[in-house]
C-alpha cells in the first residue's frame, strides 16, 4: 500500500511545476516540521501557503499570503483554490498558475502600495507632531498608525491634539484661556498644511477641528 503523499511531499512538485520561479519552504512549529503545511515563496517576495486542513483531509488548500497591513480586502481578493492532494503535481501547479496567481500578484501588488502610501502618510503625521510638540513644552507624543497624539497636562486642565494626514483635531479640557489660544496659534501657524484666520483662538472646555 503506498504512502499517502503530505503537504510537504507535493511543495516541491509543485513548485517546479509552476516553472521554477517558487522556491518550496518547510512550516515549523518551534523547530518542528510540519507535513501538512508548506510555503511557496517567488523571486519577487510573493507567498503562496498550501496545507491540508484537519477538518478537510485529503484536500490540498492554497491560498495568497500577504505582507502586514490594515489594508482593507475586497471581495474575492483572498479567496482560496481546494483541490485534491491524490492529483498530479503538474495538474495542481495548471489550476493554481492561471488567474488564482495573476489575482493574488494584483492584490499583492495593491497591498505594496498601501502600506507604502501609509508610511509615508506616518512619517509626515510624525514630523508634524515633532514640529508641534516643540513648540509646546511638556507635551508627549503617541502614534498609532498614521494619527498622532499629543498631551499636554496641565494645572488645571489637559489639551489633547490629534494630527490626522491634514487634520488636526485639538481637545481643551479645564485649560486656561491664555494656554487655549497658545495651543491653537501653535497649530494653526506651525503647521504649513492648516490655514486659519488672524483673529481665531481658542476656547477652554471646547473641541476645535481644523
Amino acid at each position: 500500500m503506498n504512502q499517502r503523499l503530505t503537504v510537504a511531499d507535493l511543495a516541491h512538485p509543485i513548485a517546479l511545476a509552476l516553472g521554477g520561479n517558487w522556491r518550496p519552504q518547510q512550516v515549523l512549529h518551534g523547530v518542528r516540521e510540519m507535513p501538512h503545511a508548506a510555503t511557496l515563496t517567488h523571486f519577487d517576495g510573493r507567498q503562496l501557503h498550501l496545507s491540508e486542513r484537519f477538518d478537510d483531509p485529503g484536500y490540498l488548500t492554497v491560498r495568497g499570503l500577504f505582507p502586514a497591513t490594515d489594508y482593507s480586502f475586497g471581495r474575492g481578493e483572498t479567496d482560496s483554490v481546494r483541490v485534491a492532494m491524490d492529483e498530479a503535481a503538474d495538474s495542481i501547479a495548471a489550476l493554481i498558475s492561471g488567474e488564482f496567481i495573476a489575482r493574488h500578484d494584483e492584490v499583492h501588488q495593491r497591498v505594496r502600495r498601501h502600506n507604502s502610501q501609509q508610511a509615508k502618510a506616518r512619517q509626515a503625521v510624525e514630523e508634524h507632531a515633532r514640529t508641534v510638540a516643540a513648540l509646546l513644552p511638556g507635551a508627549r507624543t503617541r502614534i498609532e498608525g498614521t494619527t498622532a497624539y499629543l498631551y499636554i497636562d496641565l494645572d488645571p486642565g489637559t489639551v489633547r491634539i490629534g494630527i490626522d494626514g491634514e487634520t488636526v483635531n485639538i481637545v481643551l479640557n479645564d485649560a486656561p484661556p491664555i494656554i487655549a489660544d497658545a495651543v491653537v496659534y501653535a497649530v494653526s501657524r506651525f503647521l504649513p498644511h492648516n490655514e486659519t484666520p488672524e483673529e481665531e483662538f481658542g476656547q477652554p472646555d471646547e473641541e476645535v477641528d481644523f
